[in-house]
């Protein structure tokens, strides 16, 4: 019989809390750990859980049982491997926290460290934080230690993958040698076996059954082909789903990229995420894709760990993940809340016999699927017209032909079939208002106040419609591409799409922008200061004709460099000999930029995870 929270022993403000939100029934991690954690002072544990299985309230429970109200001191400490992951553990605990009146706060990068100095100067009980800038206020001497008492390393695995072993040693070492140890992980991989033979060997380790990881209401699929075809196989899929909202995932950057571009210029609302992205670009496709501006996320299993979403419908695999677990927690995005969810695993000829071993392993059923044929796009899209033409037809398109004009023909006959109860003047309104719910409604559905974001992506993108800006600070005066990229979608109210480049030398920078949006761009930089510097933001172009046309702007650039703006993918020349650097072909390309960044930003910005208007039918 499974417990209920009521029948756990925990504090009353924490049993109000629960009712108030009506959370009665455990999660399956939760039921084994809560209880666990209650009747055991001080205990190392390791939990195998993937995101989505309620882990948050399994440690942050217990946690807040621990805590002494009485001491200001931080006590426990919950490291998260990306800001998304310790924001959203916040929000889950702090209803529990404020019930039971203790003090919790995040740390973490992209973000001014002043504000977050002043918050734990004042006090507070948890600390939830990303490991860069947890180091950061470690060496700073703004965070202290010395009195915590629980330590969870959230997402442990991908904070490995991610290259944060070092900073996790010096939180390790750094925090009291008596502290407990509570280690999530989706995988157990060897530096998870590291950590738990090095810092935890008698721990308690708890795992979600496998059986009970939401495969249970995942369609699984898989489909062969050779990589080649795999985009135009993934864009059948998408097409004949016109309700697509999931993810694609890719194993490495370069590949996330080039099918999130390949994808964005076949008309999709498509966003790029992986570890290239800076924390502004990263924070903007996140939000872009919850609010559903865009419909497809490309990503690699790091950069998205650790990012919940509700109702998505899809989960493709490009490829098959490295290991048998990855492909659970890939899939296990899906099929959630007792909704039905579809994952499709792309493969090669050789791959079959792992399809065999995942079935055997988590006991489910993958079915094989061929990528839909043009007459099933075709019948899907004459569905969409008739759902808005309030009629439907039983004439089915035939699958077995195989030439277009044949298809074209079954598509004129049925449009034929779905016309020909009207007459001319129903024919007219119908189309009126087809043209209207289709292109216009949502363009009256906005309010008339909301700020303007400027839009350049159905601009060409040649030489001529793009200007370089360069800034009279750089690398020497602690000037990273992230905070130039933050100024300008702050201040200039630009999407991070539309800025092409950004290249950070000694003493300059450049940004490549689209012409329309220089000079709002520029009226925006020159009125603000990075790093107590002024940036005295001009047109590259301004400088070369200066003379000619008495002058720039905004006075004179003595002793600039200059630098050639083709395309903001061509290559760049810094005329003053400090840097030359190869831009990158498109904006889900390689990164261009050299600058490097702190251990709390691991992001370049020069990568784009835009998305387009898909096409209506």
């Amino acid at each position: 019989m499974n417990k209920t929270f009521s029948s756990m022993n925990l504090n009353a403000c924490l049993q109000e809390a629960l009712a108030s939100v009506n959370f009665t029934t455990p999660t399956d991690i939760q039921e084994k750990v809560i209880p666990f954690l209650l009747q055991t002072p001080h205990a190392h544990i390791h939990g195998q859980a993937q995101t989505g299985t309620g882990k948050t309230l399994a440690f942050g429970l217990p946690i807040l049982e621990r805590i002494d109200k009485n001491s200001k001191y931080p006590q426990a400490l919950i490291v998260a491997p990306t800001r998304e992951l310790a924001l959203q553990t916040h929000d889950s605990l702090l209803p529990f926290a404020k019930a039971c009146n203790v003090r919790i706060t995040t740390i973490y990068g992209g973000v001014s460290i002043e504000e977050q100095i002043r918050t734990l100067s004042r006090g507070v009980q948890i600390v939830i934080g990303t490991p860069g800038r947890i180091n950061d206020h470690i060496k700073r001497r703004t965070f202290d230690t010395s009195k915590i008492k629980t330590l969870v390393l959230d997402e442990a695995d991908i904070m490995l993958d991610m290259g944060f072993r070092d900073e996790i040693d010096i939180i390790l070492d750094r925090t009291p040698e008596s502290k407990e140890i509570w280690l999530f992980s989706a995988t157990v991989k060897s530096g998870i076996q590291d950590l738990l033979s090095t810092h935890m060997p008698d721990a308690h380790t708890f795992r979600v059954s496998k059986q009970n990881i939401g495969t249970t209401s995942i369609k699984q699929f898989y489909s062969i082909a050779p990589s080649r075809e795999r985009t135009n196989a993934i864009t059948r899929f998408i097409e004949a789903n016109p309700d697509f909202y999931g993810f694609i995932f890719c194993q490495t950057k370069i590949l996330t990229s080039e099918v999130a571009e390949q994808l964005s210029l076949r008309g999709f609302h498509v966003g790029a995420l992986h570890g290239d992205l800076s924390q502004s670009q990263r924070t903007y496709v996140i939000k872009s894709f919850r609010q559903r501006t865009i419909s497809i996320l490309v990503a690699t299993d790091v950069a998205a760990r650790g990012i919940d979403i509700a109702d998505l419908t899809h989960v493709i695999n490009y490829s098959l993940p490295e290991d048998l677990e990855s492909y659970i927690h890939r899939i296990g995005r899906t099929g959630r809340a007792g909704k039905e969810g579809i994952s499709i695993s792309f493969i090669g000829k050789s791959e079959v016999r792992t399809i065999k071993m995942l079935e055997k392993r988590f006991s489910v059923v993958i079915n094989p699927i061929n990528p839909p044929t043009l007459a099933d796009i075709a019948s899907k899209r004459l569905e969409v017209l008739a759902t808005h033409w309030g009629t439907l037809t039983d004439i089915p398109l035939t699958h077995t032909h195989t030439h277009n004009q044949r298809i074209e023909h079954d598509i004129k006959d049925k449009i034929t079939a779905l016309t020909a109860s009207y007459d001319e003047e129903s024919l007219k309104t119908l189309l009126i208002n087809y043209v209207f719910e289709t292109h216009f409604k949502d363009l009256l559905s906005q309010k008339e106040t909301a700020p303007q974001q400027p839009s350049f992506e159905n601009q060409p993108r040649g030489e001529s419609d793009v200007h370089e800006i360069a800034l009279s600070v750089g690398s020497d005066d602690d000037i990273t591409e992230a905070m130039i990229l933050d100024a300008i979608i702050e201040h200039a109210k630009l999407a991070p799409e539309d800025i092409r480049k950004i290249r950070v030398i000694k003493r300059k920078t450049f940004i490549n922008v689209p012409s329309a949006a220089s000079a709002s761009v520029i009226d925006a930089l020159h009125s603000i200061k990075i790093e107590g510097r002024r940036l005295d933001p001009k047109r590259t172009y301004d400088e070369e004709n200066r003379e000619q046309r008495g002058g720039s702007r905004y006075g004179d650039d003595r002793g600039g460099s200059r630098s050639s703006g083709r395309g903001g993918y061509g290559r760049s020349d810094d005329r003053g000999g400090e840097s030359r650097s190869e831009g990158s072909r498109g904006g889900y390309g390689r990164s261009s930029s050299r600058s490097s960044s702190s251990s709390s930003d691991r992001g370049s910005s020069s990568d784009r995870g835009g998305s387009r208007r898909p096409r209506s039918y």
